[in-house]
């Protein structure tokens, strides 16, 4: 059954004591810190928000529905916005499954105005609330409290005063405060799967801070990465999960949606770490199907070059499980990967095309959220020519 419609005129359940008390802005009828009640209204250059309450609120103030899908652990709402037309397929946006790749997110809540289609459109601007509110937010879940850390050298500290360390070996520190681990850097790709330290953290997250200051829109603690480990001890993210029965319940969300909408094509905005463009295709179940990702993916990424935008270099490879399709677009094999499927993966063995955009966290904001637009404004126009 579909989920309850629900117009959404509170930015998220906030049951944290120290969200409830003075020096708070009340929004919805909760008292707000003021470093989570900042800007809310639409800028002519697309800019970060600064909390999940922002694009909550900036998405009701422009007079959209927001569909609550489900609930983060901490209960803020999981929404989703309908827009576009009525014809189908569908097309299914989302972001934000790592908060630290703001662009894309901003760059979702854009294209609910910006995008014109006759076709109808779905979208999850961010599939982590709780990491958009970053890591002092992250911590007030295991703490009880917001914490007063201004950097990243307090907030090591902090986890060293308050948490049970569970690890702390070159540079590397993880502690458990309450149900929550919490780490000083990234542990995917770098911990063995079920190492004994991570015993304790089975079927729980872990969250650590974004950490530099040349990545516009997720400078020091400003967002939060979170981790999954599962029962078995492996560490992955919120970008996993989609084909087990075993996921949190951000994936769940998007997974019920698709199997709702049944998307034509779908599309996730990411980032990764460099200052150059560049996006994933998929292998299609049909010669149509690919014929068609095939001419998306080389419209678009020739569209973005056009701007004059650094695509990856010829000899760039994202990874061993890339195979490069032409410059800036490559095919990701799942199953080379290992991990599971993501969620262009799942869209493309269950519905038809989709890609994975990445662009440069280096690069200037406003900018990284154009490439978005620009890429799923010109895949959606090849998408109506097919379906016309």
């Amino acid at each position: 059954m579909p989920s309850e419609i629900v117009e959404t005129n509170f930015p998220m359940s906030l049951t944290r004591r120290s969200f409830l008390g003075g020096g708070g802005l009340c929004l919805g009828g909760l008292a707000m810190p003021a470093y989570l009640t900042a800007q809310t209204e639409r800028a002519a250059v697309p800019r970060p928000f600064v909390a999940y309450a922002n694009l909550l609120d900036t998405l009701r103030k422009r007079g959209h529905p927001l569909r609550t899908l489900g609930f983060a652990p901490d209960k803020s709402p999981i929404v989703g916005v309908k827009v576009g037309g009525t014809k189908k397929p569908s097309i299914f946006i989302s972001a934000g499954a790592h908060s630290t790749e703001h662009a894309g997110v901003v760059a979702a809540v854009e294209l609910i105005d910006r995008l014109q289609t006759k076709h109808e459109v779905w979208v999850i601007p961010t599939r982590d609330p709780i990491g958009l509110n970053g890591f002092r937010y992250a911590l007030s879940l295991g703490l009880g409290e917001l914490p007063q850390v201004e950097n990243l050298a307090e907030a090591d500290a902090l986890l060293r005063k308050r948490g049970e360390v569970l690890f702390d070996a070159d540079g590397t520190l993880l502690v458990l405060i309450g149900e929550y681990g919490y780490a000083n850097r990234g542990l995917y790709r770098g911990v063995e799967k079920g190492a004994a330290f991570l015993e304790p953290l089975k079927g729980r997250r872990i969250y650590y801070p974004s950490r530099t200051d040349d990545m516009p829109g997720a400078g020091p603690l400003e967002r939060v990465y979170t981790l999954i480990v599962t029962p078995e001890g492996e560490v992955l993210h919120l970008n996993r999960f989609l084909d087990t029965a075993w996921s949190p319940a951000e994936v769940r969300c998007a997974r019920r949606l698709m199997a709702e909408i049944q998307p034509g094509l779908t599309f996730d905005l990411h980032e990764h770490g460099g200052d150059s463009f560049w996006m994933s295709a998929r292998r299609q179940r049909t010669d149509d199907d690919e014929i068609w990702e095939r001419r998306m993916a080389s419209e678009a990424v020739r569209a973005v070059a056009a701007t004059g935008t650094k695509l990856a270099p010829e000899d760039y490879s994202p990874g061993s499980f890339f195979q490069r399709l032409e410059r800036g677009v490559y095919w990701l094999d799942a199953e080379k990967r290992g991990e599971g499927l993501n969620l262009v993966d799942f869209a493309a063995r269950q519905y038809g095309p989709g890609f994975t955009i990445e662009t440069g966290m280096r690069g200037p904001f406003h900018e990284r959220v154009q490439q978005h637009l620009l890429v799923v404004q010109t895949a959606v126009k090849l998408f109506e020519e097919r379906h016309a």
